[in-house]
């Protein structure tokens, strides 16, 4: 049964790292794209550049935001207590995630509605609150499969996977999980006893994203600018900004589900083999 559970959450992996956005992601573009594009216009520079600054000084204080914003042993005492119900394995873990990325997306659309409703005072506000929820779905989900998020290695997954959750071109998605599969097979290693902690450091910075902390928290905030420009019309802004913060944490949610989940699943089999080879 395990065995079966395991193949099917495989498919889904496999399935969701070639996928693009979803079809309401895709209608909602088309369907506003003309006053999206209109709103964009509007935006004064000085609002890019804060919320710019914005995104960079959450990404460079994601070391102490990690260690201040999450309650590890609540998280973990959730996995345990859904062992109870499924079991020592995989499917109660995917469980436990599951939850916690619902509660976030549910979280997100509350907060984006009530900063969507300020116009563009909220859309600068906003920025902080929606990469806060993020990180806490990304970190809660990382423990409900085993992992310190308190490590400096699983911060720079943390950079991979918000980067990866957040595209919505299917292409830059492709090639962004080459370098998140990359710091993941060095991490394997270290799981693996075949390599230390100070080494694998040492790998992963040929993949840093923390290194190009500038570049990616620009190109971040511009997306989320343009994405979220009709919040600036205070009529559908609430509705914007709700409809906006839920399906971005629902996708960053999503990758950290898939990736997590993988990394285990693999992890788990690589102990398998080398126990068998005892």
């Amino acid at each position: 049964m395990q065995d079966e559970y395991i193949l099917t959450a495989k498919e889904e992996i496999k399935k969701w790292e070639s996928e693009g956005p979803g079809f309401l992601a895709k209608a909602g573009n088309m369907a506003l794209w003309p006053a999206q594009k209109a709103a964009e216009a509007l935006i004064p520079e000085g609002v890019q550049k804060a919320i710019n600054r914005a995104v960079l000084k959450f990404l460079t204080g994601l070391g102490s935001a990690t260690r201040l914003i999450i309650n590890e042993s609540e998280v973990r005492a959730k996995a345990k207590s859904l062992q109870a119900v499924y079991g020592y394995g995989l499917r109660a873990s995917d469980e436990a995630a599951k939850h916690y990325r619902k509660y976030h997306v549910a979280y997100a659309a509350a907060e984006g509605a009530a900063t969507g409703a300020t116009g563009i005072f909220g859309l600068v506000t906003d920025i902080p609150s929606l990469f806060t929820i993020s990180l806490r779905a990304i970190q809660q989900v990382g423990i409900c499969y085993g992992y310190d998020m308190k490590k400096e290695t699983e911060r720079e997954y943390m950079m991979h996977i918000l980067r990866t959750g957040s595209t919505s071109d299917v292409r830059a998605k492709l090639q962004f999980m080459i370098g998140l599969k990359q710091v993941e097979e060095v991490l394997k290693r270290v799981s693996l006893n075949k390599a230390s902690e100070a080494l694998a450091s040492k790998e992963i910075g040929r993949y840093s994203l923390l290194a190009t902390v500038g570049k990616f928290a620009e190109s971040l905030g511009l997306q989320i600018t343009k994405r979220k420009s009709l919040q600036l019309v205070p009529v559908v802004g609430a509705v914007v900004g709700g409809v906006f913060n839920s399906v971005f944490v629902s996708d960053i949610g999503e990758a950290a589900y898939m990736n997590y989940r993988r990394r285990r699943i693999e992890e788990d089999e690589g102990m398998d083999a080398a126990s068998l080879m005892l």
